[in-house]
């Protein structure tokens, strides 16, 4: 196992980036809701950052699943 793996639990890169894109989508929320900016704007931004997010882990898992396999 070489420092490249991805590890198991919480020291999966897949866990780490999940829940760093969670404390990214509270984070722009708070910081919206107290400036006065639209939900309608909050919601985009927030379906971005958890689009980017989920596509990496799916990604990731994919990669992972094809690795395993060989």
């Amino acid at each position: 196992m070489g420092t490249d793996s991805q590890g198991e639990g919480f020291t999966s890169r897949k866990f780490i980036i999940t829940l760093l894109g969670l404390i990214v989508i509270l984070a722009v929320g708070i910081y919206c809701s107290s400036h006065g900016i639209a939900g309608e704007h909050i919601s985009q931004i927030t379906t971005s950052i958890a689009g980017v997010t989920g596509a990496y882990v799916i990604g990731q898992g994919y990669a992972d699943g094809q690795k395993s396999s060989k």
